[in-house]
């Protein structure tokens, strides 16, 4: 299916309520104006997230982009659902414009989207294409076998990545997902067997609640006992671009086991209503089974990538200092003030606190959580700004383009950020 296509392909709800909304998926279905195709890589966190092919023939269903108006119909709807964003070599261009990309610095996760199943071949020619030692974290839902092994093993760069998530034991696999543990577990055996290092293997467990904790609990065991030395966990997450999970399913499953505080998202989001949700109880199960069986097990990536990977990593996170991640470093001010200057702010003042570095932008500049976390990674310091915003809005995809932070937005981005403002009133 063409992206034009795509874009007509259902009504619904044409919003679009902010600009990595409109950087992740394009312009909904039903949208009036001519369509505007997703961003190759739509945001900067700890990682840059992007893809060369946007969506999954998979579908599981407590998948994100189920509940985004503008990746939605790219979910679960097979082969015919996937949308081209853009050739392997223009993402790679993608990022060497633009100017928060920090090179051999910033690690990429490709297929963040999506699923790499389905681009093998174009992740090669990514890989092939891109000049820098950065790592690049291949997301990738299905079974890994031998067409994987021969594309991406031979690039040490190449990390390889995979969501395991069983379901609760009195649930029908397919209710959560139909990918099976079992085959993933054989699929991660046979890169190790041929000789991929457990460092180039990244695996997230869950999502869990209390419904399937115990079959969580016996999928780290036998992670350990295969040799994977880390893996991450998380809980369940519930949000809405437009489009409102489907509840009822979500209960039925036991995805909603009833203890989760719905509430549990970052406080200006407008996404997440609820993110990586565990009941302590829960957690606990988790981390115990990681000590039996010898796998270091994280929460958040932003500590993955920092102990296990060796990466740079900023220390604030939603404009704060992460202090799990440890003692932000001392860095100069003046170094500080003429990043931020190279970027297209022009900081009032720069002064250190406990929490770490504080910035005061004058009015109008607010520094989005892009800005803020590629600041902290450059100086691997704690940088917080007066004026922050954890996604840019659609007005700040105007500052982005004008100082090329993400460049070059699609075509067409000015007509659709012009009417999306003019729609909300």
């Amino acid at each position: 299916m063409s992206f034009a296509r795509l874009s007509t392909a259902a009504p619904g709800d044409v919003r679009l309520l902010n600009g990595e909304h409109l950087l992740l998926g394009g312009t909904p279905p039903g949208w009036p104006g001519r369509p505007v195709r997703p961003a190759p890589f739509y945001k900067r966190r700890y990682t840059w997230d992007g893809d060369i092919i946007l969506g999954c023939a998979i579908g599981c269903r407590f998948c994100y982009y189920l509940w985004i108006n503008n990746t939605a119909h790219t979910i679960g709807t097979g082969k015919k659902g996937l949308v081209r964003i853009c050739e392997p070599e223009e993402a790679v261009a993608f990022l060497e414009q633009s100017r928060l990309f920090l090179r051999n610095i910033d690690p990429l996760t490709l297929c963040a989207r999506s699923d790499g199943s389905m681009q093998i071949e174009e992740i090669a020619a990514f890989l092939k294409a891109f000049p820098h030692r950065n790592l690049v974290f291949i997301l990738h839902r299905g079974y890994f076998g031998p067409r994987q092994l021969e594309a991406w093993g031979h690039d040490p760069r190449a990390i390889y990545c995979t969501t395991i998530t069983p379901a609760p034991p009195e649930v029908n696999q397919e209710d959560w997902t139909p990918i099976h543990p079992g085959r993933q577990l054989e699929g991660l055996r046979f890169l190790l067997q041929n000789g991929i290092p457990p460092e180039r293997i990244s695996v997230m467990c869950g999502p869990f609640n209390s419904r399937n904790v115990e079959a969580g609990v016996l999928l780290i065991k036998r992670l350990g006992e295969m040799g994977i030395k880390f893996a991450t966990y998380r809980g369940c997450s519930i949000g809405s671009f437009g489009v409102e999970p489907d509840r009822e399913h979500l209960s039925s499953s036991g995805f909603l086991d009833g203890s989760q505080d719905e509430r549990a998202a970052p406080e200006g989001h407008e996404y997440y209503r609820m993110k990586n949700f565990l009941h302590p109880d829960v957690e606990e199960k988790l981390l115990r089974a990681g000590e039996q069986a010898g796998v270091r097990l994280y929460r958040n990536t932003g500590l993955l990538y920092q102990k296990e990977f060796g990466i740079p990593v900023a220390f604030n996170r939603n404009n704060r200092w992460r202090r799990e991640l440890g003692q932000w470093e001392r860095v100069s001010t003046e170094e500080l003030d003429q990043f931020l200057r190279s970027l297209g702010y022009h900081p009032i003042s720069i002064r250190e606190t406990e929490e770490g570095y504080l910035v005061e932008l004058p009015e109008p500049e607010v520094a989005t959580e892009d800005v803020a976390m590629t600041v902290g990674a450059r100086f691997r310091t704690s940088v917080l700004f007066n004026r922050h915003r954890i996604a840019p809005s659609l007005a700040d995809l105007h500052f982005y383009a004008a100082n090329r932070l993400f460049w070059p937005l699609p075509d067409g981005w000015e007509e659709a950020v012009g009417l999306a403002l003019s729609l909300a009133g």
